[in-house]
């Protein structure tokens, strides 16, 4: 796992998966099963991610004990939607849920707030469409957010078109050479989002590159064949 120090040393149970776990569509639930076991949780919840800016917000108690009679084995798949809204502490006593999104590229995104855990999967499209600001103005007052591996400034090779689409916010170098390509720096565009969210966050960025570091799932270093790696915060009982 990859974690932030300071949380992990709070004894706040969080993290992304790095290759060991590939979390492919056929294997999704043994490798939910060997993460639920690494961290004491019983399930996963993840949601039906479609890129878009839908957010789920799982932290009533209700929502999650309906949430709970739909799962298939160890783990739960809840609607769509890009990003979780979790709670800060477990809402039932039948389980033990960690909440997770998953990515190869894209931004994953853990934000710190004092009712609850806002979860984010933010590729091109997601950071495009707003993903970000909807789940901060939905927590209210964050307190920080941490940024895991994502497509990195040096390896992200976009289009001029998907730099436009993202807009204002978007960090980028022009590519030498090529008036209508860009380097995207994905995770400096997502917390640039964060502070136009709300300018008081504090944002830690794990400032890794997926495509280039071996040790993370990439789609644009594998392709078809990559995994997903989870990243997931257990709240406390």
């Amino acid at each position: 796992l990859l974690v932030y120090r300071p949380w992990w040393e709070q004894g706040i149970v969080h993290g992304m998966t790095t290759s060991a776990l590939a979390f492919h569509p056929e294997d999704l639930h043994s490798s939910a099963r060997v993460l639920c076991n690494a961290i004491g949780a019983s399930d996963l919840v993840l949601p039906e991610q479609c890129h878009g800016k839908e957010f789920i917000d799982l932290r009533g108690a209700r929502i999650v004990d309906n949430l709970i009679t739909e799962r298939h084995g160890d783990l739960i798949k809840f609607h769509r939607g890009d990003a979780m809204l979790a709670p800060t502490r477990q809402v039932t006593l039948k389980q033990s849920l960690v909440f997770g999104v998953m990515s190869a590229d894209c931004v994953p995104i853990i934000v710190r707030a004092e009712h609850g855990w806002g979860l984010i999967h933010a590729g091109w499209r997601g950071l495009a469409n707003g993903i970000i600001e909807s789940v901060v103005g939905a927590l209210g007052e964050p307190l920080e957010a941490v940024i895991g591996p994502s497509a990195g400034p040096k390896a992200y090779e976009v289009g001029m078109e998907v730099v436009e689409a993202i807009g204002a916010s978007a960090v980028f170098d022009k590519l030498p050479g090529h008036s209508h390509k860009a380097l995207l720096d994905t995770a400096a565009t997502a917390i640039r989002q964060l502070h136009n969210a709300n300018s008081s966050i504090s944002a830690h960025n794990a400032s890794i590159c997926t495509i280039s570091d071996p040790r993370f799932h990439s789609f644009r270093r594998d392709g078809a064949s990559a995994g997903r790696g989870i990243t997931f915060v257990l709240p406390g009982s």
